[in-house]
């Protein structure tokens, strides 16, 4: 009996195929982007939701290991055309950034190598704050790989399916950002070759202004082909058909000017819903890029008052003959500023408020990193240029140290033995044992005992006193355990609690109710030894020292309890199991979102979420819009919900709300 073979589907238009592929070959949908792709067996029975077993186990294989002896793999949170995108967390840092792991064959031909080495060294070099930073890469595993800022937020095409056409005023200052990211790319001759909606990451500033990330910089370039404008014996192109350049479809060499016509593609779509151009296949849209006439953004969306500025700056961006287009982003963007004050009677904004911008005296934008950004995750967690600057140096002076400090490290690591044989106390503690600034110093203590400290004699005069506590009792690997820690607040420190595990990896951070208050971590799911970390967080000048006030610290390991929120759970893959009934949880920190998966059976249900001291909260389902406090939703098995608070993510949360539980209820509906 044969094994039937694999089909994959295009999520659009149904159409089937043997073999995957990065476009669909009659409708030209983005195989991979616009939704996940069904598996099915020949005889049309589902063999799974997702794809096929093979890629995902190829993917999954990389989670849990270190590339380059220090950036450790903890999730899968995207895949490509090109490749997959993983979490990572610095080993030494203990700070979090994504890797991008190119697929495979693409590091089988020494040229495509030696592209993506020369590529990827040139984007690394860009710094514009609407950029996506590349801090490193290289390859491991038989792999290519980028080390990136890790932003978490929408990409542009999601937002315009959640929202459809934005009025121009919103289009043209998102417009601005991507211009100001290509202007310093194109000055040192970086051209994005693939710009279209699902490369540009759409944040938030602190008072809700839209802030973007373009990505991908140069990435394009790395698998060209001579054949790059064909079309193969299936029907399927390379490229993003409906927003390539002619120049592009012709194979001819391409400049700046071929991303200033997808952007005008861009901005095309986002004013009407719709690309400039649209056929049965995609041969069908690539020849009308090269003859069809086009049709202004007013007359395709009449209901929209785009007006006849706007009509005439996307027509000449749009430009079949590159000669004709407007010759680099920067008259582009004059343009946009331009009919941005004709309709709104001012100019607009250098950058959302809350940001920092400067010109430089010929006026073109210079790279000052903005503030007040959510990028969906604790700034202080979050691995940056400076982070790794900082650590190539610290690198460089330990190696010059040690060769000329090798006969005091063997003294030092004599005394410290004698100290911690003979001098360190045996056991769990109720108080705090100084030194304890390192995790080989650790105060032992025992799973619901409180431990009192101080947080005294600072380090040096930038860095507070450390107190690091190690828990004895050891976690089940099985993952079926949950730590509690509780730490009570000084009256003159801003206190944070960090959770690793024993051997360093950073796990999780507490730092909400800034000075005088208490910090929580709650039923975060632990499977290996774990240390705790009481310090100064903020520090902005000399550190605070206090020897008359304790702290009181208690950590409890107990068995994770159905019914009850376990963290972490803010993706997909850690959502936690919830059926009909209720689910206590919490919203720990600004911006938490808490995932659930359903596990019932397809129907309605009437979803309630309520409590957290009288916080708004929001239920969400994928990218469908929030909805406050209670809905009645489809569900089937394996709908992933979930819970926010219904306020900016960036806006601070009152106590009541972080000490109160919410309750997440589930019920048939009627």
């Amino acid at each position: 009996m044969n094994t039937p073979s694999p089909k994959f589907f295009c999520p659009n238009c149904k159409a089937a195929y043997d073999v995957d592929s990065n476009f669909c070959g009659q409708c030209g949908a983005d195989m991979h982007q616009v939704s996940s792709l069904l598996y099915r067996r020949d005889d049309g029975t589902a063999a799974s939701a997702h794809r096929p077993p093979r890629a995902d186990t190829q993917d999954d294989a990389w989670i849990g290991t270190v590339v380059d002896g220090r950036y450790r793999v903890i999730e899968r949170i995207g895949r490509g055309g090109m490749g997959v995108v993983y979490r990572i967390v610095h080993e030494r840092m203990g700070k979090v950034a994504a890797m991008k792991v190119l697929h495979r064959e693409l590091s089988e031909e020494r040229d495509v190598v030696r592209r993506f080495r020369r590529e990827a060294q040139a984007v690394s070099r860009l710094s514009h704050p609407n950029t996506v930073q590349v801090f490193d890469f290289g390859t491991a595993r038989g792999a290519l790989y980028l080390v990136m800022e890790f932003v978490k937020g929408d990409d542009l095409g999601v937002v315009l399916k959640r929202e459809g056409p934005m009025p121009f005023t919103r289009a043209a200052l998102i417009m601005h950002q991507i211009c100001a990211a290509l202007a310093e790319a194109h000055a040192v001759q970086v051209i994005h070759r693939d710009l279209k909606p699902e490369n540009v990451i759409v944040t938030r500033t602190r008072d809700g202004a839209d802030f973007i990330k373009v990505l991908d910089f140069g990435l394009a370039k790395i698998q060209e082909r001579e054949e790059l404008a064909e079309v193969t014996d299936s029907g399927s192109i390379v490229g993003t058909p409906y927003y390539m350049s002619p120049e592009q479809i012709r194979g001819e060499d391409v400049d700046a000017r071929a991303d200033i016509y997808s952007l005008g593609a861009v901005l095309y779509r986002m004013l009407t819903g719709e690309p400039p151009y649209r056929a049965q296949t995609p041969v069908g849209v690539l020849t009308q890029h090269l003859t069809a006439e086009l049709v202004p953004p007013s007359r395709r969306a009449p209901d929209r008052t785009i007006p006849p500025g706007v009509d005439a700056l996307v027509m000449r961006a749009l430009e079949k003959d590159r000669t004709r287009r407007f010759q680099t982003v920067e008259e582009l963007r004059a343009a946009i500023d331009q009919a941005y004050a004709d309709a709104c009677g001012e100019p607009p904004p250098l950058l959302p408020s809350g940001s920092s911008w400067q010109r430089t005296p010929a006026g073109t934008p210079a790279a000052v990193a903005p503030v007040d950004i959510d990028f969906g995750i604790d700034p202080e967690q979050r691995l940056n240029r400076d982070d790794i600057d900082q650590f190539e140096r610290r690198l460089r002076r330990r190696r010059i140290a040690r060769l000329v400090a090798i006969p005091a490290v063997v003294s030092a690591a004599a005394a410290m033995a004698a100290y911690l044989l003979w001098m360190r106390p045996a056991g769990p503690r109720t108080v705090e044992v100084e030194p304890n600034n390192e995790p080989d110093q650790a105060t032992p203590i025992a799973s619901g005992v409180p431990v009192t400290g101080y947080l005294g004699k600072r380090i040096s005069r930038s860095e507070p006193d450390r107190d690091v506590y190690a828990l004895v009792q050891r976690p089940r690997p099985d993952g079926s355990q949950t730590l509690t820690a509780h730490v009570t607040g000084l009256p003159n420190i801003d206190i944070a609690l960090y959770l690793h595990s024993a051997d360093g990896h950073f796990l999780a951070r507490a730092d909400e109710r800034r000075v005088g208050g208490d910090e929580w971590l709650r039923n975060y799911r632990v499977t290996e030894p774990v240390i705790l970390v009481v310090t100064q967080a903020h520090v902005t000048g000399l550190p605070t020292e206090n020897v008359s006030d304790t702290y009181t610290l208690t950590a409890s390991l107990t068995d994770a309890t159905p019914g009850t929120e376990v963290e972490p759970n803010d993706m997909d893959s850690n959502a936690v199991p919830i059926a009909i009934g209720a689910t206590t949880g919490y919203v720990d920190r600004a911006g938490d979102v808490d995932a659930y998966r359903f596990t019932g059976p397809t129907g309605r249900y009437r979803v309630t979420v309520s409590g957290a001291g009288g916080l708004p909260l929001a239920l969400r389902i994928g990218a469908d819009r929030a909805r406050t406090g209670s809905a009645v939703l489809e569900l089937a098995a394996g709908t992933i919900v979930r819970v926010e608070p219904a306020r900016p993510r960036t806006a601070a949360l009152p106590s009541a709300a972080l000490d109160a539980p919410y309750t997440l209820e589930l019920a048939p509906a009627p």
